[in-house]
């Protein structure tokens, strides 16, 4: 009796079945497909331009299921960006919109005439379905100050790659314009290797032009040092098996991506400024700045994608946002491995996976711990998930108690009972004993 207890309690709201009305909506690039579904017989399906004309032309639709009596529910499957403005749009009009996942989707399509086919017809009778017996989400949304570090964050996420290809890029053509200078520098684009590259046209014009003005292009790069790598440097122009042919082209390739890379650069350093600015209004910033290896970065990522992470009711909804909550499949007397769900916020989980690999290395929280798992025969994407685990469950602490990290004050080992760090109360309740 109290398990059937519990799963009415976790089971979600689903609509009336006598005046409920779902209106699934299947969100494309240029309209959205939209048809009123009640338990027994659908509508028409009727398509609005991502427009505020078909929005308007939407809600006259809502409007007049409303004014019949139905209790309105609107059902989308979230698209990406296309889905952004239409869903906002209901919100702000007070209409209740829930969202399905599409992996959902895809999976029970074939449940209505037994066909892997789709179309946007098919589909908006899919995602009301999954809302009729309460398989949706609701979606997070954010406001304030966390909307803008979620932007942020992943404007920073998409400047990364950016950066990453450009660099690659560059460093291909310089193994080819001048193949020995790589291995003289640890970084392959560090400050003397760009200007190297800006000042000189081809190998060939750094041996012509004199060490003198090797030297002086060494110095105004990086000062006093690298001035003992000018005779290195030398020595490799003379010697290089650089190719002479298509060298011009080459060399304004390179001029053109260090300028893209330089301008990413630049962006890169505004951005986390202005993270930094954000983290200082957010409640919850400075307590998981506090946290060994919790960059500006980090932080933003992380409250960007979950939001006030203190706010939470439990542990288990942050985790299950996250998509670290662990599931076994069984049948019979098969029984698979624990894995971790992945579902959820992917770049949260990246970010915290991240922050996992830090905090193993020598020195770091769970140092000692991730040796004593490896020492078991532990592999190391295991011991990663189960330190991003424990590294979230100290965040959710943290955030929960707005308390600073102390670690006299945290249980970073094994934890306790209920798998949370030991917080002796919080900062008010300190002062306040």
């Amino acid at each position: 009796m109290s398990s059937m207890q519990q799963a009415r309690r976790n089971r979600q709201a689903v609509p009336d079945r006598e005046h409920g009305v779902v209106v699934g909506i299947d969100v494309s690039k240029r309209w959205v497909d939209y048809a009123p579904y009640w338990s027994d017989r659908r509508g028409q399906v009727r398509r609005a331009l991502q427009r505020m004309s078909g929005f308007l032309e939407m809600e006259a639709q809502l409007q007049q299921l409303r004014q019949q009596g139905h209790e309105v529910w609107v059902g989308l499957e979230p698209t990406g960006p296309y889905s952004v403005c239409v869903q906002e749009w209901l919100r702000e009009r007070g209409w209740q919109v829930v969202q399905v996942n599409p992996y959902h989707v895809h999976r029970t399509k074939e449940v209505r005439d037994n066909s892997p086919g789709t179309s946007d017809c098919k589909a908006t009778g899919v995602i009301a379905d999954l809302v009729w017996q309460g398989c949706y989400q609701q979606a997070l949304r954010l406001e304030g100050v966390y909307a803008q570090l979620r932007a942020a964050s992943a404007e920073w996420a998409s400047l990364g790659r950016r950066r990453t290809s450009v660099s690659n890029e560059l460093q291909a053509l310089l193994q080819v314009w001048f193949p020995e200078l790589v291995g003289l520098y640890r970084h392959a684009l560090c400050l003397t290797v760009r200007a190297l590259v800006r000042r000189y046209r081809e190998v060939p014009a750094i041996v012509s032009a004199g060490k003198g003005s090797l030297r002086r292009t060494v110095r105004g790069a990086c000062r006093s040092r690298g001035q003992d790598r000018v005779e290195q440097i030398w020595q490799a122009a003379r010697e290089s098996v650089a190719p002479r042919a298509g060298q011009g082209a080459r060399h304004q390739a390179m001029v053109g991506l260090l300028a893209l890379l330089e301008l990413i650069e630049r962006r890169q350093a505004a951005l986390r400024a202005e993270m930094a600015q954000l983290l200082s209004q957010a409640p919850p910033g400075a307590c998981l700045l506090s946290l060994p290896g919790a960059g500006v970065v980090t932080v933003a990522g992380l409250l960007g994608e979950c939001g006030d992470m203190g706010a939470y009711g439990s542990y288990a909804q942050l985790e299950k946002l996250v998509g670290l909550n662990l599931y076994t499949q069984s049948s019979g007397q098969y029984r698979g491995r624990c894995r971790v769900s992945k579902r959820g916020r992917g770049r949260a989980r990246y970010v915290l996976c991240h922050m996992a690999m830090w905090q193993t290395r020598t020195g770091a929280l769970w140092h000692e711990w991730a040796q004593a798992a490896k020492a078991r025969g532990k592999r190391a994407p295991q011991i990663r998930v189960a330190v991003a685990r424990k590294l979230l469950a100290l965040i959710y602490a943290l955030a929960r108690d707005r308390a600073v990290y102390q670690a006299q004050r945290c249980v970073t080992g094994d934890g306790t009972a209920d798998g949370l760090p030991a917080l002796q109360g919080t900062p008010a309740q300190l002062a306040a004993a």
